[in-house]
């Protein structure tokens, strides 16, 4: 196995800022915490004409940057090509040798991310990373064939955990609609 090499996070992505619409038409997107992916914002109100709006491509790596430091990391999904976010969830290509994948469990880790939590800049409620000390960052990387084996790992148990999470629901409504059953006198047991 080579070493793994360390590398500055600013020379695997780049940032994407195409200009969009404004807020009251944008499709607008939100990233959800603990690398849980991204998603559509469902809004109550349409958002203001006066705030920019950048589009975003499936592919793209993408962060909140109020919430990075609980995780808010996402892929940009192939149904969400072309939504749009503000700059504070920023976009980014990749380039270089990283795989999305990988990267994104990479940075998923709380071990990554709670590193940035002396240079986040704000109030207690709103702790911004910024992007520049985000792609200033160095990191270790595999080479291209390790990478996509240990996502492949990765996702094989993340792949296990659903199941298993669909089971457990799938016992719990069981043991739910047993407890109805023999609450209630519908079923009797045996003395």
């Amino acid at each position: 196995n080579e070493p793994w090499k360390m590398v500055r996070i600013g020379g695997l992505l780049s940032e994407s800022r195409i200009e969009g619409s404004n807020g009251r038409t944008a499709h607008k997107i939100t990233v959800r915490l603990y690398g849980k992916g991204v998603q559509p914002k469902e809004e109550k109100s349409l958002g203001s004409e006066a705030t920019k709006y950048y589009r975003r491509y499936a592919g793209q790596f993408i962060y909140s940057k109020l919430d990075f430091l609980n995780g808010a990391f996402g892929i940009i999904p192939t149904e969400m090509d072309g939504y749009e976010s503000t700059l504070d969830l920023p976009c980014f290509d990749f380039q270089g040798s990283v795989l999305p994948k990988f990267f994104l469990y990479f940075v998923s880790r709380e071990h990554f991310y709670s590193k940035f939590a002396s240079a986040a800049i704000g109030g207690r409620k709103a702790r911004r990373i910024q992007i520049e000390e985000f792609l200033s960052t160095e990191i270790e990387l595999p080479n291209l064939d390790e990478q996509k084996c240990i996502a492949q790992v990765l996702d094989a148990g993340d792949q296990e955990l659903a199941l298993l999470n669909r089971k457990l629901a799938l016992l719990k409504k069981q043991k739910q609609g047993l407890m109805q059953q023999l609450l209630t006198g519908k079923v009797r047991v045996k003395l």
